[in-house]
């Protein structure tokens, strides 16, 4: 685990640039670093050692005849059987480090190596021979990858904020990714705040190849995942199945030279990777979680109830106790390098420094409710179809009808004219509505430009195969189509993202046991019927919760892992939020109408409601905001 960085093409600033990068990336790799420059190219590492920590694991990392480098962040669970049939073909290694197969499997398979590697990774290869530069991201998107053209050619970086030091970059603001991430709160990938910065998708790689002092390069695609349902299957068939390969995923990425523990959230999925990982070592597992006051954002009940079944070594760290500075929140905003709005950004990184305190390697749970139906929409599919299905005339009646349900309380207020509102909407406008936190018709009235951008129903049209039968239930398409969405949108560009931000910036690395390859593979077979029984999510892995946990945590529902915001800030954030964004000097404008905002953020500083939009819903808007206000401050920063 490590951060990673460098260039292809001529630099008369080669060794001031080179420096830049690593300074930007120590955090990742406090344990050392590495610097391999040409003329032509240079590869940066700095090292978080965690397999091999000697010196024959440090990067770069090149062939016998030094002809190939490469520089590697992530982990490769398969190295040990690469290796092997490396060496059986005469391959010589200096070490036992996992990244040092990979100059040696591309000279075996050429650009095909990355076919073969399981595990999380972003890899950046140059092939002197060729002056070809390679880079490559995971098939998840777990480790994350950017890059970026220029008159010096091509260079790339773990994080947006390495980039943005290399001189030449265009740092212009991409206005599109801003609309886009109104919507959803994040940026998804390739776009990034910056038209002159692009970030590598999971499952892509970039071919760039240097010729008469001229760089160019191409995207390709080397993985998607495919959707085929097995309607065959019953469910204590997939129950043993899936019970057998989280304990083969978890002991495959048990591997590791210094300590390592697991973030135990109290969820089913840390839960059950807590579980395996405990059976898989030797003695007490080391396992932590989060504490907070306010009762609908704590497990630690559920948490402890693991730890003692299993009998871990568990701490836990009380939340408000370490209450949300703005300095804290700002300075974890702007080290996002864009705009970022997922506020359980903060709560992970604190759960990481209490970790790293401890351990250098954590397992989580991420990645379960992906492949196994684990989020609240994947139930609300049903309710929609069904909902869909009625008449005209029923639809209105049903709306009148429920409407004073709505008034006393007894069903979200907003429920009556979202379900009308979704009655004569195609598959790909649910999803889209589904996954947006602000949809089109407040988009509308808050975007400057609106009309100007490309709609956000663009990014949840299908991408993927979809294998399903002839005359497939509309739930069973619009499940296949939520799954899809589900993996390539917010998991590699919220959820993964905000993990490898939160933890590295602690030099902590994360892996994620449920993102296991054969796992997900698995859970990409399971039907609907498989997924969501009533209300309740990942039967399957609730099968599996049901042998393995206390009853009490394998029945109890899905809670997300966030921050209540609203009431962990110290009063002192708030008012300093209100004179930034509400002063005259703010860059909001640019982007978004201030009729529209100010009560936004009014209604957070002054714990008011605000519409008919949630107490998450609030916090979250008024944070998306902040985010793009110190986005902006930080690009005028570096043009003074």
């Amino acid at each position: 685990m490590c951060g990673i960085g460098g260039w292809l093409g001529y630099r008369n600033d080669a060794d001031e640039v080179a420096k830049g990068l690593v300074r930007s990336l120590h955090h990742r790799g406090p344990d050392g670093q590495g610097i391999w420059t040409t003329s032509e190219a240079a590869l940066i590492h700095t090292r978080l050692s965690i397999i091999d920590v000697s010196p024959t694991g440090k990067q770069p990392m090149a062939n016998e005849t030094g002809t190939v480098w490469c520089v590697v962040n992530g982990e490769i669970y398969n190295h040990r059987d690469l290796r092997r049939r490396l060496e059986s073909a005469g391959h010589q290694f200096k070490g036992h480090s996992d990244s040092e197969i990979i100059p040696h499997l591309y000279e075996d398979q050429g650009i095909g190596f990355v076919d073969l590697l399981r595990g999380m990774f972003a890899i950046a290869l140059y092939d002197a021979r060729t002056k070809t530069l390679l880079l490559a991201r995971d098939r998840f998107g777990i480790k994350p990858l950017f890059y970026a053209g220029g008159p010096g050619g091509l260079a790339f970086a773990s994080e947006i904020n390495a980039l943005r030091q290399v001189p030449g970059i265009d740092l212009t603001v991409d206005r599109q990714s801003v609309y886009d991430y109104a919507a959803l709160f994040y940026i998804p990938a390739p776009e990034t705040f910056y038209k002159g910065i692009r970030a590598l998708d999971a499952g892509e790689m970039v071919e760039a190849r240097l010729e008469d002092h001229v760089v160019s390069w191409r995207v390709r695609r080397y993985h998607r995942w495919t959707i085929a349902p097995d309607f065959a299957v019953p469910l204590d068939q997939a129950v043993e199945q899936a019970q057998a390969l989280i304990t083969t995923a978890v002991q495959r990425q048990m591997e590791s030279d210094v300590p390592l523990g697991s973030l135990l959230s109290g969820g089913i999925d840390s839960s059950l990777v807590s579980v395996a990982a405990q059976r898989a070592g030797n003695g007490a597992l080391q396992t932590f979680n989060v504490r907070f006051a306010d009762q609908a954002y704590d497990e630690t009940w559920a948490a402890l109830a693991v730890a003692q079944h299993i009998h871990s070594q568990h701490t836990t760290l009380d939340m408000d106790g370490d209450r949300g500075t703005w300095d804290r929140i700002s300075q974890l905003l702007l080290h996002a390098g864009q705009p970022f709005a997922d506020t359980s950004l903060f709560a992970v990184n604190a759960v990481s420094r209490l970790m790293r305190r401890n351990v250098t390697v954590a397992l989580s749970g991420d990645g379960g409710d992906e492949g196994f139906g684990g989020y609240n929409l994947f139930w609300q599919l049903e309710r929609i179809a069904k909902w869909q299905q009625l008449p005209t005339f029923l639809l209105r009646m049903g709306s009148y009808a429920s409407a004073p349900l709505a008034r006393f309380g007894w069903i979200p207020s907003h429920l009556p004219q979202r379900l009308t509102e979704l009655a004569g909407t195609d598959d790909v406008g649910i999803i889209a509505d589904l996954f947006s936190w602000v949809r089109e018709h407040e988009l509308s009235r808050l975007c400057v430009d609106h009309g100007k951008f490309e709609p956000i129903r663009r990014l949840f049209e299908r991408q993927w195969p979809h294998h399903l039968p002839a005359g497939a239930s509309r739930v069973e398409r619009l499940s296949a189509l939520a799954t899809e969405v589900t993996l390539r949108l917010p998991l590699p560009n919220d959820y993964l993202f905000k993990v490898d931000m939160a933890s590295m910036r602690e030099g902590l690395e994360v892996r994620v046991p449920m993102l296991d390859e054969d796992l997900m593979a698995f859970g990409l077979t399971l039907p609907h019927n498989l997924k969501v029984h009533h209300m309740n999510g990942k039967q399957v892995l609730r099968g599996v919760a049901q042998r393995w946990l206390p009853p009490a945590v394998a029945s109890k529902p899905k809670w997300g892992f966030g921050v209540p915001v609203d009431t962990w800030v110290d009063p002192k954030f708030k008012e300093q939020m209100k004179e930034v964004l509400l002063d005259s000097s703010s860059r909001l404008p640019e982007f978004f109408h201030p009729e529209s905002y100010l009560p936004i953020v009014k209604a957070f500083c002054d714990n008011t409601p605000f519409q008919q939009v949630s107490r998450q819903g609030l916090y979250q808007r008024a944070i998306m905001l902040l985010a793009v206000d110190l986005a902006v401050g930080a690009k005028d920063s570096l043009s003074k």
